[in-house]
């Protein structure tokens, strides 16, 4: 995958995905939650790749806070 292109989810894992960003933006300081936006933790490539596994997904979302 490179740049900017289009991944579509089925509704399924877009459920999957909102539930799992959700959960990682709580496990986050207050502090880092003012400095950084929800998006960022969205943006990680995990999902994108295949990724489906909701501790990893989470993992991989807060490594790109710490």
């Amino acid at each position: 995958m490179t740049g900017r292109e289009a991944v579509y989810f089925d509704p399924e894992t877009v459920t999957l995905l909102r539930e799992t960003l959700d959960d990682a933006w709580a496990c986050l300081s207050p502090d880092l939650q003012a400095t950084m936006q929800k998006t960022a933790l969205a943006e990680r490539k995990s999902a994108a790749r295949g990724e489906r596994d909701r501790k990893r997904l989470r993992a991989a979302a807060l490594d790109l806070a710490a």
